[in-house]
């Protein structure tokens, strides 16, 4: 027990000195304001590498997931206007059809109805049209009165309307009543196809009935070419721009390159990823994109000039990246830099420092006061 008591006696020395020694190294550096001064002969000046920013050639890469979905208005999900039972089918999966093609036929008792009072509205307005005829016949030679002739006209312009509205109820139905073929009472609704391209679903079963809010009963696509949906974070959209050429790599072809395009950079940023969605629009001539499936994105910009940076010049705090930049001999300012990573244990400086800065490049961490 005794002999410890020269240790404890010496403890309050050795605290003494670790303080001065705390002090010391702290006094090498200060701050006034938002600048950072490291005093003349400061033992860290040696850790300290600055380096002047220059423009170097850099071309962007970095890779993300996609999806592969169809090109808009190349796909269409057909289902009838109204409730029906089907009655015919004219297609089958894989078959080829064209724009107005027959799809499948049902007995529909609202498209009975429709066609039925369109020709009942031809009908009146056939008589009402006679009759305004004949009183324009009849005023000509003085024998109709003035109130006669404005009936009839009034008449005929009423049932005019009451065709127009006939023919655009129709309309819903997919169906032109001056081309052919004419609708007739009795006769089923035939559906078609809206666009162009090859039935990838087909669930018509003769007999079944279809509701209005059914599932669609046939899925026409032109696959020829589609769209891979990818999610580019927030630091990368510099990097990119409308044109690029890109590859997109599938498990299913891990070795082949689909080339690509990119057809649209997106304008709302998520708010959860903090990224955006980039179309690809790509060649798919050999079917071997199948709508969902999985691809990893590889983008390349176009060469361009920028800053780039040995990767021990970025300094952290939470989610922002943050260089020192060096104003005059032995003072320097932190800024907050965007940046992308680039190639061996570089860093493309995005924003924030530009040709000709003074930047640290080794040693930051002992600026952090």
């Amino acid at each position: 027990m005794y002999k410890t008591v020269p240790a404890l006696l010496c403890l309050p020395f050795l605290v003494a000195c670790g303080n001065n020694q705390t002090t010391a190294q702290v006094m090498e550096i200060t701050s006034e304001g938002d600048v950072i001064v490291v005093h003349e002969n400061a033992p860290i000046l040696s850790q300290l590498v600055v380096e002047k920013a220059m423009l170097q050639d850099y071309e962007s890469e970095f890779k993300t997931v996609g999806t592969v979905r169809p090109v808009a208005g190349k796909y269409a999900q057909i289902a009838p206007p109204f409730a029906g039972r089907v009655v015919q089918s004219w297609v089958r999966l894989g078959q080829t059809v064209g724009i107005g093609a027959p799809l499948f036929e049902i007995s529909s008792m609202e498209y009975f109805q429709a066609v039925k009072e369109y020709f009942a509205a031809l009908s009146t307005n056939k008589v009402a049209q006679r009759n305004h005829q004949r009183q324009l016949e009849l005023a000509a030679h003085g024998v109709a009165s003035q109130r006669e002739l404005e009936e009839a006209q009034n008449e005929a312009n009423i049932t005019q309307r009451e065709v127009e509205q006939a023919k655009a109820t129709l309309r819903i139905f997919h169906v032109e009543p001056e081309h052919y073929p004419a609708p007739e009472i009795g006769q089923p609704l035939c559906i078609v196809s809206p666009i162009a391209g090859e039935v990838i679903m087909c669930d018509i079963t003769l007999g079944s009935y279809l509701k209005e809010d059914s599932d669609p009963a046939v899925i026409v696509a032109d696959l020829s070419k589609v769209w891979v949906s990818a999610l580019v974070k927030e630091k990368y959209f510099g990097s990119i721009k409308q044109g690029d050429r890109e590859e997109v790599y599938t498990d299913a072809h891990p070795n082949k390159i689909h080339w690509g395009n990119i057809y649209y950079i997106g304008e709302i940023l998520d708010p959860e990823t903090r990224s955006l969605e980039v179309i690809v629009a790509c060649d798919n001539a050999h079917r071997e994109l199948k709508l969902g499936m999985f691809c990893e994105v590889h983008f390349l910009s176009s060469p361009t000039k920028a800053v780039i940076l040995p990767a021990t010049a970025i300094m952290q705090e939470q989610d922002n990246d943050y260089v020192f930049v060096e104003i005059s001999n032995q003072k320097f300012i932190r800024r907050k830099v965007v940046t992308q990573a680039a190639h061996h244990g570089t860093v493309c400086i995005i924003d924030g420092v530009t040709e000709g800065e003074k930047v640290v490049t080794k040693g930051g961490i002992f600026l952090n006061i």
